[in-house]
């Protein structure tokens, strides 16, 4: 898909291929002969009917006819025979690592006028080449994983050109299956049997290998049903066929020399895994392992973790590895006749990395696989010493993950804007000898796996301003060119919308109901987003469907009613405090999409005649305090209003909500109960707007609910008349749904400079009384100010909006809409204070004193322990203070203060104190003086700011000579939409 085309399905300079016999010798290493073979059945899936012989021997004539030769210059006589004739020139591609050439040969042996040469520098570089053939002629490397149907052919050319392609950017590039049992469990045990066996296999080394990746660590979940999985003796098979397609295996990292912890599970009683305790049988297992593996191309696992992927016990870690990787390294000295006979990596994986910053000596020749923080942000990057090692370093990332402080098992929660950050700046660091990724049940994770070994195989080929590109890019190669831009623009839009935080991590009160619109805002935009992919699954050809319904589809409209869910069990818990009759709709409401959850589930397994049964079977409600995984989904904390009875007569019948706070003492009497008719004294901050101005969001709103037995009336009376209400009078019986009243200011006819309390009287016909405050200030800022403008007592910025050089925008990475900002990979951050700051002119209406600025940073982590992740904040010229990103924390996992909870709000939030904010233009200054450090949002708090998980959307910018507030240039994030239960 990103390389250079080498076939047309239009007449031209070219020759068909369609029925060229292809021409793979059988002297050739066997996973060329099984991609050469697959080559012929994919042409037969394309054209419709067996067309493409696949001959396993030279060439013999048939005269006029074309052909397709495959081969690597290791090994394939007639690759070399074009060589040594002139016919073909690989001196390009000659001692690369997986490189391959494609070009075409005219008369290339006797009876033949043309051919197309897929000729590898190795045996996966001919693979690969093959492949790559597969994929421009119309198959998917997702075709049998997520059913993707080959774009039907009439004819094919190959293209009169020679194309290289040269070496990776990563040279071993993986997937490790961390199958934790219920999905992909479930699912193998129907289809293939108790076993990961060689007949699944088979299809997990082929989709690698279709997108250019060259290595495994297999399924090892210990558990259900036990002993779990055992990649070597589950089936005999395994290992030699990984071997003969070109998969290099090894071992997951807590798993050393070759050998499944399951092994030893079934074999040795518990806490016997022991190396100050049972020294000399954890060597035998070893030994075993080393020699099992000699006939195979592998990648040791080296040291060891405790039983079950936790920290070892015992006396000095450090002292204790030392031995472990001394008598490691003699067993592969004796196997393979010297130390480093074989590849090894040491995987620095949570408290191991300690042992490493601590004094650990891991040999020169072992990769340093680093590891990230199990949420995709890197922990280290090689130094410059690290980087001489010869055995390199390179990178272990997950797309999934089981523990603390949160799994997320179920569908991708994945950001590629992240990941493209992170992974990006490991290649650039240095990091490019292996990566890995977690990849859990597989399935749910085609899209995020599809970009890792893109990235992986061209580090440059996706940028932060063209990802939107490349998933436009991957639509056409999965469902062709007719809806490839919006399927494109779908992907980018989930993407966002999960960069604010995934789905198993949302509870019930992540997003904020009253304040801000917020979580209506957000499920606005998931409801546009499933209006988007909906509208364009009615228009799929039929055999697109299953394909489009598991890439796309179902993702968007899973997470919408994960959302909805979230949304409604908070709302419920709300009105219930508020006793509102509403409060049982929204009971049912959660009630019904949990069971709308449970059929998309039965729907996905019901696809492609039920050939994905079970494989999404992960429950994702019901995490507890743990963040372990629920056993089964469920939902707490609904809430049952008695509505058969009526509430307390000193509140009446009515009830009346207003935007922003749920009450003083929501559905509770207070002894002095007749100052509820209107609330009063410490009740009418309950029934408070929050003030407003001629810049920011321009609605207000409160609510006129039921909470009694009897149908009512109401009407409304605004002060002033320029208090607009989108409706001043309604009518209320016992199940009727509540009434949102939106109040605006026709600001042209408001008194200059008015700035006062203003009161809205409802009143309704049976007992009830209430008055709705609002303060209204009419300010104005000067004509001749640029910058951004306080609203109701805060003030918002999303930096990815406004970015100066030497930063850069990185759109699709952070939670807001416009991304972050940050600086490139390649600034000199030895002189820190060269670097120039980012200005942000803002203008307030009144003094505050003990403003608090907040900044928000993408949650990045410090990478070197001698260099420390900070940045400036100067506030009107003044004094520059420097601050860093993150807090040193004790703890087992080496993480930094606050980590848990920045790693699932995904952000690190910073309270800066400004001190006395005078009313008037003042000038906000932030520098970034570390590499790694992305500024997603600043919030400044003028009095009357409001707790919500994303912080208020952006304030008003107002251009100069337009600073009316009404046409400010503003609300970029804003997309208020009442959705209403």
């Amino acid at each position: 898909m990103l390389e250079q085309k080498i076939v047309s399905f239009e007449p031209g300079d070219g020759f068909s291929i369609v029925g060229a016999n292809i021409f793979a010798d059988e002297e050739d290493f066997p996973g060329v002969v099984i991609a050469a073979s697959n080559l012929s059945q994919d042409f037969t899936k394309v054209i419709g009917h067996q067309s493409n012989p696949i001959v396993k021997t030279g060439p013999s004539p048939s005269p006029g006819k074309s052909c397709i030769v495959i081969g690597s210059l290791d090994k394939s006589p007639t690759i070399r025979f074009l060589r040594d004739q002139g016919k073909i020139d690989p001196s390009r591609i000659e001692g690369k690592w997986e490189s391959w050439m494609t070009t075409i040969v005219r008369n290339p042996f006797d009876g033949y006028d043309n051919a197309l040469v897929i000729a590898g520098s190795d045996k996966r570089g001919a693979i690969f080449g093959t492949y790559s053939l597969s994929e421009q002629i119309g198959v998917s490397p997702w075709h049998w994983w997520a059913d993707v149907p080959p774009k039907k052919q009439q004819q094919i050319v190959a293209l009169p050109v020679t194309t290289f392609n040269g070496e990776p950017s990563v040279k071993f590039r993986g997937i490790f299956i961390n199958d934790e049992c219920p999905g992909m469990d479930s699912w193998v045990h129907e289809k293939f049997g108790p076993n990961f066996d060689s007949n699944l296999y088979h299809y997990i080394f082929e989709l690698l290998l279709r997108l250019k990746a060259n290595f495994m660590w297999p399924a090892m979940w210990r558990g259900y049903p036990y002993p779990g999985r055992s990649f070597f003796v589950d089936d005999p098979k395994n290992q030699e066929l990984a071997d003969t397609y070109g998969i290099v295996m090894g071992t997951s990292h807590h798993e050393p020399m070759q050998r499944a912890m399951n092994e030893w599970s079934t074999t040795q009683p518990e806490g016997t895994w022991n190396w100050d305790t049972n020294k000399a049988k954890v060597t035998q297992y070893f030994k075993e392992g080393a020699e099992r593996a000699v006939p195979y191309e592998s990648y040791f696992t080296m040291g060891m973790r405790g039983e079950g992927d936790v920290p070892m016990t015992g006396g000095d870690p450090v002292k204790i590895l030392t031995d472990v990787l001394a008598v490691q390294r003699d067993i592969i000295k004796k196997n393979y006749g010297k130390e480093d006979g074989v590849l090894q990596l040491m995987a620095l994986y949570k408290e191991v990395q300690g042992y490493y910053e601590k004094g650990l000596v891991i040999p020169d020749d072992v990769t340093l696989l680093f590891g990230d923080d199990n949420f995709g942000t890197i922990r280290r990057l090689p130094t410059e010493e690290e980087n001489k090692r010869s055995g390199g370093s390179g990178y272990y990332y997950h797309f999934q993950y089981t523990g603390y402080p949160r799994c997320y098992r179920w569908i991708n929660s994945n950001t590629l804007g992240k990941a493209l950050h992170q992974l990006q700046l490991a290649h650039y660091r240095g990091a490019n000898r292996i990566w890995i990724f977690n990849v859990g049940d597989l399935k749910p994770v085609e899209i995020p796996m599809s970009f890792a070994f893109d990235l992986a195989w061209d580090v440059n080929s996706i940028t932060a301003t063209t990802l939107p590109q490349y998933f436009e890019h991957l639509a056409t190669r999965e469902f062709g060119e007719k809806y490839a831009s919006q399927i494109g623009k779908s992907w980018y839009d989930f993407n966002k919308l999960v960069a604010i935080r995934k789905q198993d991590h949302i509870d019930a009160s992540t997003f904020v109901i009253q304040k801000y619109h917020e979580s209506d805002n957000i499920l606005a935009r998931w409801g546009k987003l499933m209006e988007e992919v909906e509208a364009i699954y009615s228009h799929m050809e039929e055999d697109q469907k299953s394909a489009f319904f598991q890439l796309v589809l179902h993702p968007v409209k899973a997470t919408y009613i994960f959302t909805q869910v979230r949304v409604a069990q908070y709302t419920n818990q709300l009105f219930a405090k508020q006793r509102r009759n509403t409060t049982n709709v929204l009971l049912k409401k959660c009630i019904s999409l949990m069971d709308d959850d449970h059929d998309l589930f039965e729907e996905f397994n019901s696809i492609s005649d039920g050939k994905w049964d079970l494989i999404l079977r992960q429950p994702h409600y019901g995490y507890g305090d743990t963040g372990a995984e629920p056993s089964r989904n469920m939902i707490d904390g609904l809430c049952y209003v008695q509505t058969k009875e009526d509430s307390n007569p000193s509140v009446g019948h009515m009830g009346i909500a207003v935007e922003g706070i749920e009450g003083i003492n929501a559905g509770h009497i207070n002894e002095d109960s007749d100052r509820t008719h209107p609330s009063r004294g410490g009740l009418e901050p309950g029934v408070t707007l929050p003030f407003i101005t001629p810049y920011g969001e321009q609605t207000r709103y409160f609510e006129v609910f039921h909470r009694g037995t009897k149908e009512f009336s109401w009407k409304a009376k605004p002060q002033y008349d320029w208090i607009k209400l989108s409706t001043y009078e309604g009518h209320l019986n016992p199940r009727d749904d509540d009434i949102r009243v939106i109040i605006t200011i026709d600001w042209a006819k408001v008194p200059a400079d008015f700035d006062a309390k203003v009161m809205i009287e409802i009143t309704g016909t049976r007992d009830g009384y209430e008055q709705v405050h609002m303060t209204v200030r009419n300010n104005r800022v000067p004509a001749d100010f640029e910058g951004f403008v306080e609203e109701s007592g805060h003030l918002a910025i999303d930096a990815g909006n406004y970015v100066t050089e030497p930063y850069i925008q990185l759109p699709a990475l952070g939670r807001p809409i416009a991304g972050a900002v940050t600086l490139p990979f390649d600034t000199d951050f030895s002189k820190p204070d060269e670097i120039p700051f980012l200005k942000y002119p803002i203008y307030v209406f009144s003094q505050h004193d003990n403003t608090n600025l907040e900044l928000q940073f993408n949650m990045t982590l410090e990478t070197e322990k001698t260099k420390r992740m900070q940045y400036d904040v100067r506030f009107d010229g003044g004094s520059i203070k420097t601050y860093r990103l993150t807090e040193d924390e004790s703890n087992a996992e080496d993480t930094p203060k606050n980590w848990a909870a920045a790693v699932m709000d995904c952000v690190w939030k910073k309270g800066h104190n400004l001190g006395t904010v005078k009313k008037g233009s003042h000038t906000i200054e932030v520098r970034l003086r570390s590499q790694n450090v992305c500024l997603e949002k600043l919030i400044l708090d003028l009095g009357d700011l409001r707790y919500t998980y994303l912080g208020p959307p952006q304030s008003d910018f107002v251009k100069e000579g337009k600073s009316n507030g009404v046409d400010a240039i503003g609300h970029m994030d804003r997309l208020e939409i009442d959705l209403g239960f």
